[in-house]
């Protein structure tokens, strides 16, 4: 029997066979005009290879009877075809940079389609896809990659800033402690294929509050919440559920990771730090009727409620100490938690605090995380460190705008790193503040350090424009051993004794150091030839850079992946012993692919 003989019920009953996708259907829709009409009018049979094709773009979409799913289809290839046009284009123009600037990212972002109101979702639906689901790493388009990942962080951040903009516009007791968390979570994880919603860990925390429930009425504990004795009652619960039956806990193994941060990260891994532990619990007391209020303590983080009504001030509070299983203090113990005398200690550390204050302690918890505790010995530049505490250091001014030392603390940051000048310039010639500082300086402090932090980011920005408008062609000498794209060990000396060897693979060279007097004098005090040999720019398998002598490094044996956020900017594949330049890599170094292949034949 043919297939056109079939009924439309029966035909659309097969093609709904997920052995049939979405490519395969539209090839079918070519074959004649009986099933290309069958196909193209099923909205049941395209609803069902959209959610199947795409099934987080699918939970993302609202549905409704008036959704045509074969328009979805068409939107979602034809965001697939731009992004892949628009990020082939990426390198020619940012090239050595790798920062594409505001004009060609805003272009495919704010690009037009049919549907406006879903095409940022599709965007990022396609950006994850180019990122995190290429099968073949050996094949995978490692440029087109490095932007797709520049363009997700910009859609992402501009995404975040919109949602804590909102939220702080709102008033004070509208400010949600949990949604601040969550946005600050999904900030320092945007890098991540998905990021954990609000709903999620409501969902979770609504779990939590039903165990406690449950607890409450097994004890049979009566609801009244205006009673100071019930409450007291129904805390010992919630201090049950979290700390003895779900185990949570300070982490004071790993204090200062940035996990501790993340509120979904704490609720899965059950450690945190004071801030987010009490967060859970205000969330967890607030489902259960009870306020419990934040306080910004010295070195220390707590909630306080009102168990004493007839007493006055911060002596009618009880101050619950979330990172120690919740254990109750009063105003005059409270001290002892850090060590300090109650003299020490100003009345108004008891005091409840808004919201803003709790982010702002939250970013500022991360930014001295990223800044970490002890500085390298060796000759390679903590990238990672420094781009965390940008990271952050931005993100501290999207909850406080327009305060001019942090916005002079981020633009410092980009340009010394020599990324975001576009946006820290912007930043910069806003109109600023520098009211909450608590330290006085002499009059128009904050304005001449805002002017000479803004000559340094433009300097800079012109100097790299600079850089892409007269690219250089490197002329190889004889003297270099080794060439661009070549996975070498590197031998690293900490010290005069501690050896490390790090997997990295080489992005540059010069014929001699073109490093300062100082840096040389400090750094080649332990090699043989010193300065006069060649000297290469590594990135290293631990997420850092360095410039290193060639003395230092050796051919790894057979080729491995360097996992590192910036290969892409140079590299277009690894084919498993080497890494191929792009095409303006390519150009940039004309000589190097001959030494290549013979140094790994």
């Amino acid at each position: 029997m043919e297939l056109v003989s079939l009924p439309d019920e029966v035909l659309c009953q097969i093609f709904l066979y997920n052995s049939i996708d979405v490519k395969s259907l539209i090839s079918i829709m070519s074959t004649c005009h009986r099933l290309y009409k069958v196909i193209h009018d099923s909205n049941k049979l395209w609803r069902q290879k959209f959610s199947k094709r795409w099934m987080w773009l699918y939970t993302e979409i609202k549905e409704t009877n008036e959704i045509i799913w074969l328009d979805m289809v068409i939107l979602r290839f034809e965001v697939a075809q731009n992004v892949k046009n628009s990020l082939e284009r990426f390198s020619s123009v940012c090239y050595p940079v790798g920062q594409p600037s505001h004009m060609l990212m805003d272009h495919l972002v704010s690009h037009e389609y049919p549907i406006p109101s879903l095409s940022s979702v599709f965007l990022e639906d396609e950006l994850v896809e180019q990122i995190f689901h290429q099968n073949n790493l050996v094949n995978e388009n490692l440029t087109s990659k490095y932007y797709a990942r520049k363009v997700l962080q910009y859609l992402r951040c501009k995404k975040i800033q919109d949602m804590f903009l909102s939220l702080m516009a709102r008033p004070n007791s509208e400010k949600s402690l949990l949604e601040g968390a969550v946005l600050i979570s999904q900030w320092g994880q945007m890098e991540l294929e998905h990021l954990t919603s609000m709903q999620e860990v409501e969902k979770i925390l609504d779990t939590i509050a039903d165990r406690v429930r449950q607890l409450v009425h097994s004890k049979k504990i009566a609801s009244d919440v205006d009673n100071p004795k019930t409450v007291r009652q129904i805390l010992n619960c919630v201090n049950q559920v979290l700390y003895d039956e779900m185990g949570f806990k300070g982490n004071t193994e790993n204090y200062y990771a940035h996990e501790n941060s993340y509120i979904d990260k704490v609720i899965e891994t059950r450690r945190g730090i004071p801030i987010t532990l009490c967060i859970i619990y205000h969330e967890v007391a607030n489902r259960m009727g009870i306020l419990c209020e934040p306080v910004s303590f010295p070195q220390h983080f707590l909630l306080r409620w009102r168990e004493y009504p007839e007493r006055e001030a911060a002596d009618s509070y009880t101050f619950i100490d979330a990172f120690n299983n919740g254990a109750s203090h009063q105003p005059r113990s409270c001290p002892a938690m850090i060590g300090q005398p109650r003299q020490n200690i100003r009345r108004e550390a008891y005091a409840a605090v808004p919201a803003e204050q709790v982010f702002q302690r939250m970013v500022n918890n991360l930014i001295q995380c990223s800044r970490g505790h002890g500085d390298r010995l060796d000759n390679r530049h903590d990238h990672q460190r420094l781009k965390n505490q940008l990271h952050f250091s931005r993100l501290a001014c999207v909850i406080s705008p327009g305060q001019t030392p942090s916005i002079v603390s981020y633009a410092e940051l980009c340009a010394f790193l020599g990324v975001y000048l576009e946006d820290s310039i912007q930043l910069l010639q806003s109109q600023g503040s520098d009211e909450w500082t608590r330290v006085e300086f002499e009059p128009g402090h904050w304005e001449r350090v805002r002017q000479i932090t803004m000559t340094k980011c433009t300097r800079k920005l012109s100097e790299q424009q600079s850089e892409i408008q007269d690219r250089v062609i490197c002329q190889r000498p004889p003297s270099i051993r080794y060439a661009v794209g070549l996975v070498m060990n590197y031998c690293c000396f900490s010290g005069e004794l501690l050896r490390t060897m790090y997997t990295c693979v080489i992005v540059s060279w010069d014929a001699k150091c073109q490093a300062s007097d100082e840096w040389i004098s400090r750094m080649t005090r332990n090699l043989t030839r010193g300065r006069d040999q060649p000297f290469y720019n590594i990135l290293t398998d631990d997420g850092n850079a360095g410039y290193v002598a060639e003395d230092d490094l050796e051919l790894h044996p057979h080729g491995i992946v360097v996992n590192h956020a910036d290969i892409g900017l140079h590299f277009e594949r690894f084919d498993g012993r080497r890494y191929v330049p792009n095409a303006e890599k390519r150009a940039e170094y004309p000589d190097d692919e001959a030494v290549v292949l013979k140094l790994i034949r």
